[in-house]
């Protein structure tokens, strides 16, 4: 019989994963009340492009807001993930160096850049040397306390990288998003971590972690929700220590089909993870069962999860919370600390400075 779940998180997970998890809410509440009282340009109509600036997880709440409010941001947003900046940044470009840390290296490599080419500049961190470029240059900026962040993993902490970019950028007018959608999110949060909580032996997340348990994982979605299938293939790496990616529909039923025919051992091995949608156009929904047919004909699995919020953002957040915990389980099943990343900072060091 397999260690239940709150035996695992007693043994494998003492810098409290598991508390970060079921904080994200509580990261989003006090995201939207910090922001409430911070001052910010308006710059609808000043501005022609966001790009942000970030690595990993401190960028993913870029990737939600993309995919989820695409509709709702009055000019495109870029996400950049590199030491250097494109040539077309400028006077009418907002550049968001977006860093949990404060310390990224190549998201600080990209502030001289962007000061020297006469763009905008705004900051969201938690300190570190962002935070002090922030203050010394007088930057309009998000520098938060991560009190709800236990595990102080970026990755665990976007309930105040998604909420807090909101805030930000419905402050600055280039998005138009109301406190009404704002809320119900954050409601769909508090719900979906009730139901995931790892320690009831109804949470959907035992069999789904079970299924998953020892495969690599092809998280599958569409418009919406490309963003959190972003993020959750990050969660699926760093916390669960498992092979992910993510695959974005219709994409990928213009190339990966073909590829699943070898090697045959590795795609029997290979399990598809479609986020499902009735917000979905329905194209896309006949894509999706379409795609299903020809993974399973191709001897992968397919699991699918139907998100169940009103609103694009909604299930975006859904998601979010979902793969939160289910990775966690998932790292837990692998029984390996969900919260160390000994690649991550053995490249780090090798790297050095």
């Amino acid at each position: 019989m397999p260690t239940p779940f709150p035996a695992l998180l007693k043994q494998l997970d003492p810098q409290d994963v598991f508390g970060s998890v079921e904080r994200f809410a509580r990261q989003g509440h006090q995201a939207v009340s910090d922001i409430r009282a911070l001052k910010f340009p308006a710059l609808r109509g000043k501005v022609d492009t966001i790009l942000l600036a970030g690595m990993g997880g401190s960028a993913l709440g870029a990737h939600i807001i993309q995919a989820a409010c695409s509709q709702e941001l009055r000019v495109p947003l870029v996400i950049i993930n590199d030491y250097q900046l494109p040539a077309w940044v400028g006077k009418r470009t907002l550049v968001i160096l977006a860093s949990y840390s404060g310390t990224t290296e190549e998201t600080i490599a990209a502030w001289q850049p962007a000061k020297k080419s006469g763009a905008r500049v705004a900051v969201i961190a938690a300190g570190g040397q962002l935070g002090r470029i922030a203050k010394t240059n007088k930057l309009p900026a998000y520098i938060f306390n991560p009190i709800e962040n236990p595990s102080k993993q970026p990755r665990l902490g976007l309930g105040y990288a998604v909420f807090g970019l909101l805030g930000m950028l419905r402050k600055m007018g280039l998005l138009d998003i109301s406190p009404t959608i704002l809320d119900d999110a954050l409601k769909v949060a508090e719900r979906t971590i009730r139901r995931t909580d790892l320690r009831s032996a109804t949470s959907p997340i035992v069999g789904l972690s079970a299924a998953l348990q020892g495969r690599a994982v092809y998280v599958t979605a569409a418009e919406h929700l490309v963003g959190a299938a972003h993020a959750m293939a990050n969660q699926f790496n760093e916390t669960a220590k498992s092979v992910a990616i993510f695959f974005a529909i219709p994409e990928l039923n213009h190339h990966l089909m073909e590829g699943l025919g070898n090697p045959k051992a590795n795609v029997k091995q290979t399990t598809f993870l479609m986020l499902q949608s009735a917000l979905y156009s329905p194209r896309i929904q006949k894509r999706f069962r379409l795609t299903a047919d020809v993974v399973q004909k191709n001897g992968a699995k397919v699991i699918s999860i139907r998100l169940t919020g009103r609103t694009a953002l909604a299930q975006a957040i859904e998601a979010l919370v979902l793969g939160g915990a289910l990775t966690l389980g998932v790292g837990l099943r692998h029984h390996v600390n969900p919260s160390e990343i000994h690649w991550v900072n053995y490249f780090k060091q090798k790297l050095g400075t």
